[in-house]
C-alpha cells in the first residue's frame, strides 16, 4: 500500500530523535495546571510545544558537537575548497509560536507549531594550503508542524486535561530566504511489510500516535519496526547548485545513540532553468532497543560544507517511528 498525501511536520529529512518512555507528554500535577496555562487554548499550546514528537526534531538536527565525518568522498572541489573532517550544527536559540484552531464542533483542534531556529554551523577541515581550520557559518532556519487534538472531557476544574494530542504531521524545515538554495520535494520510505509511505506535503501528512476510541479520521499510525529491521528510504531534492548536494539521514536519537549516514545519488536531471532534480537512496536499520524515535532527512548544498565563502543552505524533513521488541 502506498500513501501519497498532499503532508508535513521531515526529512527532513530526511535527522532522528526519540524518547525511551512511551508516553505522549509530560503531564501536569493532578490538581494544578502547568505554569502559564490559564485556559484550554493555552493548555493545548503547552502540550504542543512539550510533546516529544514536536521537541525531538530539535534534538535530531542539533549536533551540539563537531562530529566525525562519516559520509565518504564529497566529490569535486569548489572554488574556495575545504576538505571537511568534522562538522555540526549548534543551535543557540529557538523561538516557538503555537496557533490553535478549534473546530466548530468543539471536539477537535489543530495546533500549528512554528519555530525560528538560530545557530552556527561549524566545519573543522583542511584548506587548500594544507592548514587545519575551523569555519563558522551562522544560520537561521524555520520549521512547521501540526498537532491534532481530541477533546476528551469538559471539566471546568481541570480544564488543562480536556484535550489530548493524538496525531502529528511530519516536520518540515530549512534555511530562510535568501539562502534557501535546496529543497526536499519527496521522501519515500519502503517498509519491511511491503508498504510504502510517500510524502510530498509534510505539513498535511499526519501519523497517529495516540489512539482514542472512535477517533480515526483516516490517519495512519506511526511506523513500527522490529530491532535491527531493514528500511529503505528514497529522497528527491530540487537544487540550484550544479554540484551534487550532500543528503544525509539522522536517526536513532535517544540521548545515548545518534547516527548520521549519507544517501547515495541515483540520478540527476538538469531542468534547464538553473535548477537540478536529484534522487538519492539509502538502506538503514532500526535501532536495537525499543522506544519512540525520529528519522530526519537533511539536504545540504555542496558549498555549505566545502566552500568557506558559500552560505549555509539546507532543507530538512522529519518522520517519527517506533521500535518494539516482541
Amino acid at each position: 500500500m502506498k500513501m501519497s498525501l498532499t503532508l508535513i511536520a521531515i526529512m527532513a529529512l530526511l535527522t532522528v530523535a526519540g524518547c525511551r518512555k512511551e508516553e505522549s507528554v509530560v503531564g501536569p500535577a493532578p490538581d494544578a495546571p502547568p505554569a502559564g496555562v490559564t485556559n484550554e487554548t493555552t493548555a493545548m499550546q503547552s502540550l504542543a510545544v512539550n510533546d516529544p514528537f514536536v521537541r525531538n526534531d530539535e534534538q535530531t538536527f542539533n549536533d551540539a558537537e563537531v562530529a566525525p565525518q562519516e559520509y565518504g568522498n564529497f566529490g569535486a572541489k569548489v572554488a574556495a575548497e575545504i576538505t571537511p573532517l568534522r562538522h555540526g550544527r549548534f543551535i543557540t536559540s529557538i523561538t516557538r509560536q503555537v496557533t490553535v484552531t478549534i473546530d466548530s464542533s468543539d471536539t477537535t483542534a489543530v495546533a500549528l507549531v512554528e519555530k525560528t531556529i538560530i545557530g552556527t554551523f561549524r566545519i573543522r577541515g583542511i584548506n587548500d594550503a594544507g592548514d587545519t581550520v575551523t569555519i563558522d557559518k551562522p544560520f537561521t532556519d524555520s520549521s512547521k508542524r501540526q498537532i491534532y487534538f481530541k477533546r476528551v472531557a469538559r471539566d471546568r476544574d481541570h480544564y488543562w486535561e480536556n484535550w489530548r494530542p493524538v496525531s502529528a504531521s511530519l516536520v518540515a524545515g530549512g534555511t530562510v530566504a535568501p539562502n534557501d538554495h535546496v529543497s526536499i520535494v519527496e521522501i519515500e520510505t519502503f517498509l519491511p511489510n511491503g508498504d510504502s509511505i510517500s510524502v510530498t506535503d509534510p505539513l498535511n501528512t499526519f501519523l497517529r500516535y495516540k489512539w482514542i476510541a472512535g477517533w480515526h479520521m483516516g490517519r495512519r499510525d506511526v511506523p513500527v519496526f522490529l530491532p535491527g529491521q531493514e528500511i529503505r528510504t528514497r529522497v528527491t531534492v530540487l537544487s540550484d547548485s550544479p554540484d551534487t548536494d550532500n543528503v544525509v539521514l539522522r536517526f536513532g536519537y535517544d540521548g545515548y545513540h545518534k547516527r548520521r549516514v549519507k544517501f547515495q545519488l541515483l540520478s540527476s536531471t538538469d531542468n534547464g532553468d538553473g535548477t537540478f532534480m536529484r534522487v538519492y537512496e539509502r538502506i538503514w536499520y532500526a535501532n536495537l532497543h525499543a522506544g519512540y524515535f525520529h528519522a530526519g532527512v537533511e539536504a545540504m548544498t555542496r558549498g555549505t560544507i566545502r566552500d568557506d565563502a558559500a552560505p549555509y543552505s539546507v532543507s530538512w524533513w522529519g518522520m517519527p517511528y517506533r521500535v518494539v521488541v516482541l
